[in-house]
């Protein structure tokens, strides 16, 4: 039987000005394709959310990450 090893990265929303070092989907993609080359295959990506700020309002993404053991 396979088994697996999970890798959980967190990648934070930015927003406003003082956020301006990069744009968080290009964080995320540079993410992806680091964790690829390692050997990690993209499993799902997770938008939590801020209850207080409204359901539109995501304060990051959880990127799983999957591979063989």
């Amino acid at each position: 039987m396979k088994k697996y090893e999970y890798k959980f990265v967190e990648i934070k929303a930015k927003r406003g000005i003082k956020d301006k070092t990069g744009d968080t989907f290009e964080d995320c993609k540079d993410t992806i394709m680091t964790e690829a080359e390692n050997g990690w295959r993209l499993k799902q990506v997770v938008t939590p959310f801020n209850e207080k700020l409204g359901v539109s309002s995501a304060i990051g993404y959880q990127i799983i990450f999957e591979r063989e053991k």
